[in-house]
C-alpha cells in the first residue's frame, strides 16, 4: 500500500508538473528581439544575403526589436550601410521593428585614424539609428543599455548609466539587458582571448546585468555561449564566418548562418538558436532559458554545474583509428569514426607521444558540432604534417572526442614510424639554438632585444613579443612550412597565441595558434602557408595572455620546390 501511494502521488505530481509545462509552452511572451551579430557585410547586395536571410526569419516570427550587436560591415564604409539599412526595412514592410545597432571596430576600419565617436555617428546616420551611442532604450518597461565597443575607455560612464537603470524604481525587479559587442573576459566562447577584463571587473558589480554580446565568433551550437557567474551573459555566435581557438593548430574558417530570437516572459527570457537558411530551430525543445530574478545560487548556467551535467561524446562501438603516411611523406591522415555527444563532438584532442609516454605536440581539431546533424560525415579524416615527426622515429597518436567544456570520452589510439620526409621541401633556415641565433623583441616593430632569464623569456599580461628571423628567407612566393619547438608556462586559460605576421602592412600569414594552458613540456608546432605577396616577410608574434614564460629550442623554415 505505501509504495502504491508513492507511486500515485508520483503520477499526480508528474500530472501537474506536465499541466503547467503545457501551460507555459501556451504562454505568448511579453515581447520579442530578433538578434544578430558581427554580418560583417560587404559592398553588395549580395554580401547581405545571410542578414536578410535572418530579417526574413524575424519576420515570421513578427519579432518587436531587431538588434544587431556589431561588426555591422566588414571594413566598407560608407556603401555597405544604406544597402544593409534598405534590406532590414524591406523584411518588415507594414510593421517595422524598432531596431538597435551596436557600433564595433569593423565599423571604423576604412578611418581608423578619426576618432570613433566621430566615425559611430555617420554610421549612426546612415543607418538611420534611432539612439545614441551610449544609450538606455525602453521597452515596454523593460530597460535595454546599448554601448558601442569603445565604451571600455570611459568606465565612469558606463557605471553611471547602469547604477542609474538599476536604480530607477521603475525598473526594480527586472533584468537589465545590456546590447555590447566584446564579451566580458573568462565568460563565453572564446572570450579568453577575445573578452575583455574592463568589463567583466565592471559589470560584475550588477548582477541584473543579461549581457548580450558577440565579437568572439563562434557557433550557436556551443554550450559554452551562454554563461552566469555574478551576472548573465549570452554570446551571440556571428552571421559570418568563425574559426575559433584551437591549441597547436590555426583552425580553418567555417561558415556560420546563426541567429536568436529572444523571447521576454515575467519569470523568465528564453533565447531561441536558428539557422536563417532552412528557419529551423537548433534543439527547440531545449532553448537556453535564463530564470528570473537572478540567483547565483541557483543558476542553471553556472560554469561547473553546466559543465557538470554536460555528457561526454563517445566514440562508436568497436572504433578503431587508422593511420597512413602519404608517398613521399608530406603529411599523416588520420582516420576514425564520428564520435557523438548532445550536442555533437566540439573538438578532437589529438596528442602525439614518444613510445616513453612524452607529449610531443597536441593539435586540437574542431568536431562537426556546429553543422546540423544531416551535414556531419560518419568519418572523419584530419591531416597532421610531416614535419610534426623525425623520421625513422616511432610515435604513438591518440584522438580523444571533447565536449565545449574540454571533458573527454573515451580515446583511440595507433602507432606508426615516421618514414623520411618528402613532398619536395627545402630547409631555407634552421637553427637549433633559436634564443641565440634570433632576436626576441617587444611589440610589433623597433625595440631593443629581450633578454632570457634562466632559459626563459618572461612576459607579462597583454604583453605582444616577436621572434625575428634573417632577411632574405621569405622572399617570394610559394608554400612555406614554419616549424617551431617551444615550451610555454601560463597560470590561466588566457594563453598565448602564435601567429606568423607581415610588420607592413600588418597582416597575418594564418590564423591565431593557441598553447595550452599550465607547463605545456615542449611542444612543437607546425604552420604551413601559401605566400602570395613576394616582397612580405614574417616574424612569429607571442600575444594576448595573461602573463608567462615561453622559450624556443628549434625552428625551422622551408619552402616548396617550384
Amino acid at each position: 500500500m505505501a509504495a502504491l501511494r508513492t507511486t500515485r502521488r508520483s503520477f499526480i505530481a508528474a500530472s501537474a508538473a506536465f499541466v503547467a509545462l503545457k501551460a507555459r509552452g501556451d504562454e505568448k511572451p511579453l515581447w520579442t528581439a530578433g538578434i544578430v551579430t558581427d554580418t560583417h557585410v560587404k559592398r553588395t547586395r549580395e554580401s547581405c544575403d545571410r542578414v536578410r536571410l535572418a530579417c526574413e526569419l524575424f519576420a515570421e516570427r513578427n519579432v518587436d526589436l531587431v538588434v544587431n550587436c556589431g561588426d555591422i560591415a566588414d571594413r566598407h564604409y560608407p556603401e555597405a550601410y544604406p544597402i544593409l539599412r534598405e534590406l532590414t526595412d524591406a523584411a518588415f514592410p507594414s510593421k517595422p521593428p524598432r531596431k538597435i545597432w551596436v557600433y564595433a571596430n569593423h565599423d571604423r576600419m576604412d578611418r581608423v585614424q578619426e576618432p570613433w565617436r566621430k566615425v559611430y555617428e555617420d554610421v549612426r546616420r546612415l543607418l538611420g539609428g534611432e539612439h545614441g551611442l551610449f544609450d538606455v532604450v525602453e521597452m515596454r518597461g523593460y530597460p535595454l543599455v546599448v554601448l558601442p565597443q569603445y565604451a571600455d575607455e570611459d568606465v565612469p560612464q558606463v557605471e553611471k548609466m547602469l547604477r542609474g537603470v538599476c536604480a530607477d524604481p521603475k525598473y526594480a525587479g527586472k533584468p537589465v539587458l545590456l546590447f555590447d559587442h566584446v564579451p566580458p573576459r573568462f565568460t563565453t566562447d572564446s572570450s579568453a582571448t577575445w573578452g575583455s577584463a574592463v568589463r567583466r571587473e565592471l559589470y560584475s558589480k550588477f548582477p541584473r546585468l543579461v549581457h548580450v554580446c558577440g565579437h568572439a565568433h563562434s557557433s550557436l551550437r556551443s554550450e559554452l555561449n551562454v554563461w552566469q557567474g555574478e551576472f548573465t551573459v549570452v554570446g551571440m555566435g556571428c552571421l559570418s564566418t568563425w574559426g575559433g581557438h584551437a591549441v597547436g593548430l590555426p583552425p580553418p574558417r567555417k561558415q556560420n548562418y546563426g541567429a536568436v530570437v529572444l523571447e521576454v516572459f515575467a519569470d523568465r527570457l528564453v533565447f531561441r538558436r536558428f539557422d536563417v537558411r532552412t528557419r529551423m530551430e537548433y534543439m527547440p525543445e531545449a532553448p537556453w532559458t535564463i530564470p528570473l530574478p537572478f540567483d547565483p545560487a541557483t543558476a542553471p548556467y553556472r560554469r561547473d554545474r553546466a559543465a557538470a551535467a554536460e555528457p561526454l561524446p563517445q566514440f562508436p562501438a568497436g572504433a578503431a583509428l587508422s593511420l597512413k603516411a602519404d608517398a613521399p611523406f608530406t603529411s599523416l591522415a588520420m582516420t576514425f569514426p564520428r564520435a557523438e555527444g548532445a550536442h555533437g563532438t566540439y573538438l578532437y584532442k589529438v596528442q602525439v607521444f614518444s613510445p616513453d609516454g612524452e607529449r610531443l605536440s597536441r593539435c586540437d581539431m574542431f568536431g562537426q558540432f556546429h553543422l546540423p546533424e544531416g551535414e556531419r560525415a560518419a568519418t572523419v579524416v584530419r591531416m597532421l604534417s610531416a614535419a610534426h615527426f623525425d623520421p625513422g622515429r616511432k610515435y604513438a597518436v591518440r584522438v580523444t572526442p571533447c565536449n565545449c567544456f574540454g571533458r573527454g570520452g573515451r580515446p583511440l589510439e595507433a602507432e606508426f614510424v615516421a618514414p623520411e620526409a618528402g613532398g619536395g621541401f627545402k630547409t631555407v633556415f634552421e637553427s637549433a639554438n633559436p634564443m641565440e641565433e634570433c632576436p626576441f623583441l617587444p611589440g610589433l616593430s623597433g625595440g631593443e632585444r629581450i633578454k632570457a632569464r634562466d632559459g626563459w623569456y618572461e612576459l607579462g599580461p597583454e604583453d605582444c613579443c616577436r621572434l625575428e628571423f634573417p632577411d632574405g628567407i621569405w622572399k617570394g612566393r610559394g608554400r612555406f612550412r614554419f616549424t617551431v619547438d617551444m615550451e610555454t608556462e601560463q597560470k590561466t586559460e588566457r594563453t598565448f597565441t602564435v601567429v606568423l605576421r607581415n610588420p607592413v602592412p600588418l597582416k597575418n600569414a594564418n590564423g591565431r595558434v593557441a598553447t595550452p594552458c599550465g607547463d605545456s613540456g615542449k611542444m612543437r608546432y607546425v604552420i604551413e602557408i601559401d605566400k602570395d605577396e613576394p616582397d612580405f616577410f614574417y616574424y612569429l608574434l607571442v600575444r594576448e595572455s595573461d602573463g608567462g614564460r615561453v622559450r624556443f629550442s628549434r625552428v625551422r623554415i622551408e619552402r616548396a620546390n617550384a
